[in-house]
């Protein structure tokens, strides 16, 4: 069988992915832990496509697994999916609307079951995705997050929680989504910048002439106050605290207290105080016992505890009236324009009302210590490490998570209410039931479900059957997380949380943050924006392995990439190169593919590309071994295309060398499989390399014995070359002549100078004439007229000129102060790096410059 003319990925792509799931390669064996490595999949969700950023997630986790199984480990990519509770329950209603029904026309049990079918279709749509990247994971131990195994390990982490008395029922603010009836945690409320108003209202104080002012910029939670408070601080209230003032509009009178949670400088420095509706005044009741009184209900609707003519108003109508009668009381002193930040819901926009609801919290200044403690000693390795300091910093100041959705899709909460006694819960796992009776006593199961982070912060040990399976004791802690920096705090944190409570070690040795893929103008992607790529059409018009390895082009941990077509042509036009190197062996070679050739260097060239592949196996050994993917793809490239292709193949193309050319091309497929899996295995196959697939083979060792000596000659030969190239480019001449002075090294390689640099004439001669190369030990000059010599010698001075000038204004930005503690430090870095590159690049024009005082017309 013989390779196409071309390479087209989607002719060989799902034969190739069958042939590896066939094979069993990507299934795991037993061994010890030290002879394993993990990396579990963070599961998309179960609802929908795969989008750029899970593409990049695969491409990176993929590249490492594929590494570390030719290293010889037993290498478990664990693939998964995502129940995705709120998520999932917003795209099934979207789903239910377009069908002109909702939520309300079925049971609770109902819903249920049609998110589960709604799912599984979904889910089906997602594994094939995976397939279609290449995703080599062990489809054996594919887990769905309402797995029996991950439900049971939630419900055990639950019992553990209420027997350590870490988890508790109470009535406590929390965030509510009225639009979808759900509440969430802080993290989950996006925060939006508004343009609105600010009031200032009145209170007529009590038994006095006087009124106390205060602003605000929610005006219907008035309706709500249960007290005033000023600073202890404030000696313009100082005489009031104690005394009491008639809310307006209402027939309720409350007292005016001092707390230090006022600030004198906002406002007027007396502020209204709204338990029931706003976080920071809750805190306040709860320090000075104040009554909590609910204005606002969970469909968003005044209730009946406000004045009857405000009962029953949506939240924007009941402020509008509020404002009308407190205008027509006298009470409204004034309005002005205010800047104000609103929690929304992530997902529908809506404003989102902090209300008492009576839900389970989690304890976590107590839970958070271990994990806190493992951090500090550096349990964990972080890329970037700066995130570390986040993830310390976020969980030494968190609060009590609340971990009750009112939804009907997820994991059932395992907790059972008395009939008779309200504050008499017990821990049960019989959710399948709405009713049990323990001991005479009726129990009816609450029927909330748990937010989907407690459930996916136990994704390393529930997934591996933990705590007795043989794959738990085999592959955790898992070898490295790598997932995207939006998860820092919802996701990573809490499996480090969790992972260190219930198997009392860290869940992971490394956690890579990779950036958001944002579109060419450096915008987040969003379907509202209409610039979401989605990656299986880019898969099918330019192959997996482009889109890989496009994705991994200048990727680095925690910063953001635009996505740009042009790199994923730049990695199709990288297999292309591939592909034409694996042609023209194949047309030298033939047969000689099927058997197990040593390589037998003879030639300058031989020993200088044997030692180039043996320096880019190491390097992008080690770099694969750190996990810096995107860097290891750079060497890959520049010694495919660069080295072996340009170089090598160009340089011995009147006498190839075929045990040479068969040892660099196989060993170039196998430095390839992790980054371009389908091309590599293509080409492997299709020429009989081995019988064994290319993903079974191990990571290229033992090169042929090579002389230092001659691929050094080699690294002369490209030097005089290159110069000749450059010089003969910016002064536009072709087939130039080269001379020499007596130098044996360079009479035996006249006839490979020529050829490669194009020349003319390539002669020894008693003494040089024209321009003298800079770039060799060897005397060499390039015969150039005069003219051209001085008018290139002008045009090197003019880039001196610039250069100068653009390291001047380099310099300036980095010695101020200003800059460097304001600006990104990767943008720092990246100001380094641009003034490392032109100070490189000016050494270089003033070397080519110097060439011109040595400028002979013998």
């Amino acid at each position: 069988m013989k390779l196409s003319k071309a390479y087209e990925p989607m002719q060989y792509e799902q034969d190739i992915y069958d042939l590896w799931e066939k094979s069993g390669a990507f299934q795991v064996k037993p061994a010890k832990p030290e002879d394993s490595f993990s990396a579990v999949m963070p599961p998309p969700n179960a609802n929908g496509n795969l989008h750029l950023g899970h593409a990049l997630d695969i491409a990176l986790k993929d590249t490492i697994i594929r590494h570390q199984r030719m290293k010889g480990k037993q290498a478990l990519f664990l693939p998964g999916a995502d129940h995705a509770g709120f998520e999932t329950w917003v795209v099934f209603e979207k789903k239910l609307a377009s069908e002109g029904k909702s939520r309300f026309d079925y049971t609770r049990e109902q819903l249920y079951d049609l998110v589960w079918d709604f799912v599984a279709e979904n889910r089906d749509n997602l594994t094939n995705q995976f397939r279609r990247l290449g995703a080599s994971v062990d489809w054996s131990k594919f887990t769905f997050s309402l797995d029996e195994k991950v439900v049971k390990t939630a419900y055990a982490t639950f019992k553990k929680l209420w027997d350590d008395g870490l988890v508790y029922r109470g009535e406590r603010l929390v965030n509510f989504c009225t639009e979808h009836g759900t509440a969430f945690s802080d993290i989950e409320v996006e925060y939006q910048t508004l343009k609105g108003k600010i009031w200032e209202i009145s209170y007529p104080v009590n038994n006095e002439e006087i009124s106390l002012t205060v602003a605000t910029t929610r005006p219907e939670t008035m309706l709500g106050d249960t007290a005033i408070a000023v600073n202890p601080q404030d000696k313009r209230y100082k005489s009031f605290v104690g005394k009491t003032v008639r809310v307006p509009l209402t027939n309720r009178d409350i007292p005016i207290i001092a707390d230090e949670m006022v600030d004198m400088e906002f406002g007027t420095g007396a502020v209204k105080i709204t338990p029931a509706h706003d976080p920071n005044d809750f805190e306040v009741a709860e320090r000075h016992d104040l009554p909590k009184i609910t204005v606002i209900n969970h469909e968003g609707l005044i209730t009946s505890d406000a004045p009857e003519e405000f009962i029953g108003l949506k939240v924007d109508e009941a402020r509008r009236e509020v404002l009308l009668a407190l205008k027509k009381a006298g009470n409204l002193v004034s309005e002005k324009d205010h800047e104000n930040s609103v929690g929304h819901c992530y997902k529908c926009k809506t404003i989102i009302q902090p209300l008492i609801r009576d839900q389970w919290f989690i304890r976590m200044t107590k839970l958070t210590k271990p994990a806190i403690d493992s951090l500090k000693s550096s349990d964990i390795d972080f890329m970037p490490e700066a995130k570390l300091g986040q993830v310390i910093k976020y969980l030494e100041n968190i609060k009590d998570w609340n971990i009750s959705r009112q939804i009907a899709w997820g994991i059932p909460i395992p907790a059972f209410q008395n009939e008779d006694n309200p504050d008499d819960w017990i821990f049960d796992d019989r959710v399948s039931e709405e009713i049990v009776v323990v001991g005479n006593k009726t129990y009816r199961r609450d029927p909330d479900v748990f937010d989907t982070w407690f459930s996916s912060g136990q994704w390393p040990f529930a997934t591996l059957g933990y705590p007795d399976s043989p794959d738990f004791k085999q592959f955790y802690p898992n070898s490295i997380m790598e997932t995207g920096t939006d998860l820092l705090q919802q996701w990573v944190s809490r499996m480090i949380v969790l992972g260190n409570f219930v198997t009392k070690q860290s869940p992971f040795k490394t956690v890579y943050f990779h950036g958001m893929i944002l579109d060419p103008h450096g915008a987040k992607m969003s379907k509202s924006k209409g610039n979401v790529v989605n990656p299986i059409n880019v898969a099918d018009k330019y192959g997996v392995d482009a889109l890989r390895m496009g994705l991994l082009t200048g990727t680095s941990p925690g910063n953001n990439q635009p996505y740009e077509e042009s790199k994923v042509i730049g990695a199709r036009n990288f297999c292309n190169k591939l592909w034409n190197i694996a042609r023209y062996s194949e047309g030298l070679i033939g047969e000689e593919f099927s058997r197990e050739i040593q390589a037998s260097p003879s030639s300058l060239a031989d020993h200088w590309i044997l030692s180039k592949l043996q320096l880019a196996a190491n390097n992008i050994d080690q770099l694969l071994t750190d996990y810096r993917v995107g860097e290891a793809y750079n060497v890959l490239y520049h010694f495919v295309w660069d080295e072996f292709a340009d170089w090598y193949l160009e340089a011995t193309k009147s006498q190839p060398n075929h045990s040479v050319l068969v040892r660099v091309l196989t060993d170039s497929l196998k430095l390839a499989q992790p980054f371009a899996p389908f091309v590599s295995e293509t080409i492997w196959q299709t020429l009989g390399i081995s019988e064994d697939n290319l993903i079974e083979s191990s990571w290229p060792t033992n090169l042929a014995r090579l002389d230092a000596k001659k691929a050094e000659g080699f690294v002369e030969i490209m030097n005089i070359v290159s110069e000749i190239r450059y010089i003969s480019t910016a002064v536009g001449i072709k087939k130039p002549s080269l001379y020499f002075t007596k130098n044996d090294f360079l009479s035996e390689n006249t006839e490979l100078i020529t050829k490669l640099a194009g020349l003319g004439h390539c002669k020894e001669v008693e003494a040089g004439r024209g321009m003298h190369l800079t770039q060799t030990k060897l005397n060499c000059w390039l015969d150039i007229d005069l003219e051209s010599a001085r008018g290139y010698q002008n045009k090197l001075a003019d880039q001196k000129k610039a250069k100068l000038a653009s390291i001047e204004r380099l310099n300036a930005r980095l010695s101020s102060d200003s800059y460097i503690s304001k600006a990104p430090k990767n943008i720092v870095e990246q100001t380094k790096n641009q003034l490392r590159d032109e100070q490189a690049q000016l050494a270089k024009i003033e070397a080519e410059l110097k060439s011109f005082t040595s400028y002979s017309v013998n």
